[in-house]
């Protein structure tokens, strides 16, 4: 389910569809959160997540949406471990 969701924030970037970004970026969050994709009990974890958020939001405010992309694939791609997760939860 994330890596659907971070698969299509990436396709509406690429096709310029700027105006569902905002919600699905924020719906994303939510859902990693919600599905506590990673162990929110750590602390290092908490803290590189909120890192990867605030870079998120940055570029959203810069409106600079590739960068937004190569975050979502580089770092919280990365970040989730999706690539090694059968379920992608």
């Amino acid at each position: 389910m994330l890596q659907q969701k971070i698969k299509q924030l990436q396709r509406d970037i690429f096709d310029y569809n700027i105006g569902t970004v905002p919600a699905q970026l924020s719906n994303l969050m939510t859902t990693i959160i919600e599905t506590s994709a990673f162990d929110l009990s750590d602390i290092d974890k908490v803290q590189r997540f909120n890192h990867i958020m605030q870079a998120c939001l940055e570029a959203l405010q810069k409106q600079d949406y590739l960068l937004l992309a190569d975050i979502t694939q580089f770092e919280l791609e990365n970040f989730l471990d999706l690539s090694n997760r059968e379920d992608n939860i």
